[in-house]
Formats: structure tokens, sequence, C-alpha cells
């Protein structure tokens, strides 16, 4: 039965269909319930801080069912987003409505589309892993992310050579824009020095590919559906790309890693990321809520990922923590406190 619980993960591709069939205010009826009520019963239900045993662990890594969720993850992605574009082919459909669908769509290409395929992308060694994905980050124009997720943050988190690690009162927007442009750039130049290294042509850099899936896909769009809708659905990645970048904000806002003797970094410990026991958003975004765990081990398989005793926990849920990096003048405060609560300021 506990395993049971990770197809709440098809929750919000539900949800987002039957908001694309109401009408006027209803319209943002997703969008009310995920970024709302979801925070607001996060506070009142009981955290979940439970850790698999080590006997359980290994039948969890062996069982199926937590990959076929990941996998099943692919085409309801792809058929939400073929309805998303469906839906605005309606003559009659009000501005209103646009929007609304608009912010549900792109919340499903942020958790959904980059969260799931950042779950996958961390299976380098399982190619099929690796194309779904890729299918999954390019519904969210996102396939350079799985590059420098995996290759730069994860090796350089909560240094200044990180440019996804938000420093102590950096405000968001700039931030987003550092992490996501920087954050482009700064992969190329990774996957040449890769290239260089094995005496191989800059003509082969994986980059100029990872560049022309998304904006294909995006073309195809544009091409079937108009410059206007598909307008849109880049507006709604857009909004996705700025989840993505909002939960990168505060993961690990403030925190550093001690600079040694000889120039290096200590290693990445518990201290380093902001965790999450609430357990909706566990459930939603594949135990990410868990991320000092996952950057212990990048590669371990979110059925598996441990509560640390001794990592910082964030003063909210990760839902209500994505809203909130949009508004600095909430967000500062709060995660300034939770510095000093934990001697990290």
């Amino acid at each position: 039965m506990n395993k049971l619980k990770y197809l709440g993960a098809f929750f919000s591709p539900l949800l987002a269909v039957i908001s694309f069939n109401l009408n006027g205010v209803w319209a943002f009826s997703g969008v009310f319930f995920l970024y709302i009520l979801v925070p607001i019963l996060e506070q009142y239900l009981p955290k979940n801080t439970y850790n698999l045993s080590k006997e359980k662990k290994e039948l969890a890594k062996e069982d199926k069912f937590y990959d076929w969720i990941l996998f099943l993850l692919v085409p309801f992605q792809l058929f939400v987003v073929y309805y998303y574009l469906t839906t605005l082919t309606n003559p009659n459909i009000s501005t209103l409505e646009i929007i609304g669908y608009t912010m549900m769509m792109g919340t499903i290409l942020g958790i959904n589309g980059i969260n799931g395929g950042h779950e996958l992308g961390h299976k380098t060694d399982h190619p099929i892993k690796l194309f779904l994905a890729h299918i999954l980050l390019m519904t969210s124009l996102q396939n350079h992310f799985m590059t420098y997720h995996n290759s730069g943050h994860h090796r350089d988190v909560a240094t200044p050579n990180d440019l996804t690690t938000a420093k102590k009162g950096q405000n968001f927007y700039v931030f987003a824009i550092q992490s996501q442009i920087g954050g482009y750039f700064k992969t190329w130049k990774l996957e040449n020095e890769k290239l260089k290294k094995k005496g191989q042509s800059l003509l082969l850099n994986p980059m100029i590919l990872t560049t022309l899936i998304p904006w294909s896909f995006q073309a195809l769009i544009f091409f079937y559906f108009g410059y206007i809708i598909g307008g849109f659905y880049l507006l709604a990645s857009v909004f996705g790309i700025s989840i993505l970048e909002s939960q990168n904000y505060f993961s690990h806002y403030g925190l550093k890693r001690k600079l040694k003797e000889d120039g290096s970094y200590e290693r990445v410990k518990a201290h380093h990321s902001w965790n999450s026991d609430h357990l909706i958003g566990r459930i939603l975004l594949f135990e990410l809520t868990r991320h000092s765990d996952h950057h212990f081990a990048g590669a371990k398989p979110y059925q598996i990922l441990d509560s640390k005793d001794n990592s910082p926990l964030l003063p909210y849920g990760y839902p209500a923590m994505l809203l909130m990096g949009y508004f600095p003048f909430i967000f500062k405060p709060i995660m300034e406190k939770q510095l000093v609560k934990y001697q990290m300021d």
C-alpha cells in the first residue's frame, strides 16, 4: 500500500485536463488547488519522516512498479500538451480562460516535465530512461538541463561556482536569469571540455542536439497550431521553467560549503540542502523534497531516499515555497530566519 501513494504523481495531469474543461474563473481551479489548497493542507497534515529499512530498500530498488510510474508520465505528459493545444483552438475561449489554462499547462511542464525528466535523467547508465527524460524535458524546452544539473550543479552545489545555488539576499528574478541563461552557456562549456579531453571535435557537442530537439518541438507546435497558440505554449514553457528556478532558488538558498586549504571545497553534506517532510509535496515531486539525500547520491532512486536528521528544514512544504519564491519581500525574511535558526548565517 505504501508504494501506491506515488500514483498521486498522476493527479496533477488529471487536474489539468479537468481544468481545461472548465469555463470562466473555474479555469483556474487546478492552479488554485495546487498553489493555495495544497500548501494549506500541508501545514495541517502531519509530517512524514519515515525511512525504509535496509531490507525494504533493497526490495523497493528492484521493484519495477516505481519505474513504470516514471515511464507512464511520458504518454500522460504528451496527452496533456496535446489536450491544452486543442483546447485553445476553441473560437469561443475567453482571455481569462486562456490565462488559467496556460498557467496550469506551465505547472504541468514544471512539475511533471522537468521534475520527471530530472528523476529519469539521473539514470545515466540506462538509455531508455535517458530517452524518456529527454521527451519530458523537450515539452518544457529544457533538454540542456540534464547535463548542467548532473555535471555542474551536483559537483559545485553550495559554492560560488554553481549558477543554481542562490546566495543569501539574492533576488529571485536575477537568480532565475543567472541559472537559466548562464546555465545554458555553461553547459556548452562543460560539454566542450569533455570533448577536448577526449581529443574529439567540438562539432560533436551534444548541446547541438539538446538545443535542436526542444526548439524543433516548439516549431512543430507553431506549424500545426499557428503562432498565437504556439506563443501561448511558449509562455506556458516559460512559466514551467520559472517553477524549476523557484525550486532551485530555495533548495540551497544561503547555504555554503567550506573552502579547504588546498583550494577545493568540502564534500557535500546534509546541511547544504533545504528539505521538507510534507507528504503531498514528497509525492508530487518524487521525493525531491528529501534533497540532502538526493545530493548525497544523485542516482539513488526516489523511492528509497531518506529523511536526514541533521538536514535543515524549510518552514513550509515545497508547493508553498515555490509560490513564495516569486515574492522576494515575503521569501527573504522567512528564509533568513531559517538561516539563523540552523546557524547557517
